[in-house]
C-alpha cells in the first residue's frame, strides 16, 4: 500500500521527536499537526469481515417469492399422484393415533387398505420441507401375521420410530419399513402367531410418502401404476343393503330447483 508524501513527512517527524533529533523547520512535527493523510483505500458499504456473502444484499426479485412458492405447493398437492385420504380431524393429534383408510385399487378391483399413524417427529418423504408430515402410512395388516396394524403401537428409538404389531410382536422401522424383529415368539400369544406363520419369509412393511397440509388434510403418494378407487367400502355396503346412494351437491341443487318449479306451477294453477 502506497502512502502520500505528507504521511511520510509526518512519520519522519514523529520518529525524530521520539529520539530527540532536531529537524529543519520545514520538517518539524509542529508544522505538520494540521496536515491530513488521506486513506489510500476508500471503504464503501459494510465490510464482510472475510465471510463470503456477509453484508451482501441480494438484488430485488432474485429469490423465490413466498406467494409463488405457496402456489407451487398447492399445485403439487393437486397432482394426481397425491391422494387425499383424511380430512382435518379424522386422525387424532395424539401421538400413536391410527386411522384405517382406503387408497388405490388393484387390477382385480380390490381396494388397498392403509393405516395412518400419527408420529411425534417428521415422517414421510418430505422431512425438512415447509410442508413436512408427522403422519406415517403403512399396510392395513401386519406382513407377518395379518393382524390389523391399526392396533399397533409406535415407539421412538435412537434410529427413529418403530412400529410394533400388537399380536405377533414383529417390529418395523417406519423410515423405510425394514424388519427389525420378525415373529419374536415371546409369550403365549406371540408364540402361537409364530407357529401359525412359521412358513412366511421376512418381508418389509409398506410405507407410503405422506404430506399434511396447513389445513390438516392428509395426503399419501401411491406407488406408480396404482389404479384409482372406483367404489369405496361405504358404496359397496350401500349397494348390498339396497340403500340409495347419497346425492352429490350438484344433485341436491338440481332437486331443490325442480321442487321450487313444481311448487310455483301449483300456485299458478
Amino acid at each position: 500500500m502506497l502512502c502520500s508524501p505528507s504521511l511520510l513527512v509526518l512519520m519522519c517527524a514523529a520518529s525524530a521527536a521520539a529520539y530527540g533529533v532536531q529537524l529543519p523547520a520545514g520538517l518539524r512535527a509542529t508544522s505538520l499537526t494540521h496536515q491530513r493523510c488521506a486513506s489510500a483505500v476508500e471503504m464503501k458499504g459494510r465490510g464482510t469481515m472475510g465471510m463470503p456473502g456477509k453484508g451482501v444484499k441480494p438484488p430485488s426479485g432474485s429469490g423465490m417469492q413466498k406467494g409463488v412458492k405457496r402456489r407451487m405447493q398447492q399445485r403439487d398437492f393437486g397432482r394426481s399422484e397425491w391422494t387425499l385420504v383424511a380430512e382435518k380431524g379424522d386422525l387424532s393429534d395424539d401421538v400413536g393415533a391410527t386411522l384405517v383408510v382406503e387408497a388405490g385399487q388393484s387390477p382385480m378391483g380390490q381396494n388397498y387398505i392403509w393405516t395412518l399413524i400419527r408420529s411425534e417427529t417428521g415422517a414421510g418423504a418430505l422431512r425438512g420441507d415447509e410442508e413436512s408430515s408427522n403422519v406415517y402410512a403403512t399396510d392395513g395388516s401386519c406382513r407377518a401375521c395379518t393382524f390389523p396394524m391399526s392396533k399397533s403401537t409406535i415407539s421412538k428409538v435412537e434410529g427413529g420410530d418403530v412400529l410394533t404389531c400388537a399380536s405377533c410382536g414383529s417390529k418395523f422401522a417406519m423410515e423405510d419399513g425394514a424388519v427389525i424383529e420378525w415373529l419374536p415368539g415371546e409369550g403365549p400369544v406371540q408364540w402361537l402367531a409364530k407357529q401359525v406363520n412359521s412358513n412366511k419369509e421376512e418381508m418389509a412393511a409398506g410405507v407410503l410418502p405422506t404430506r399434511v397440509s396447513k389445513g390438516g388434510r392428509v395426503y399419501v403418494r401411491l406407488p406408480d401404476g396404482t389404479l384409482p378407487i372406483t367404489k369405496t367400502a361405504q358404496d359397496r355396503a350401500d349397494e348390498l343393503s339396497g340403500a340409495a346412494a347419497p346425492m352429490t351437491a350438484k344433485e341436491r341443487v338440481e332437486a331443490a330447483q325442480a321442487k321450487a318449479k313444481g311448487n310455483k306451477g301449483q300456485k299458478t294453477a
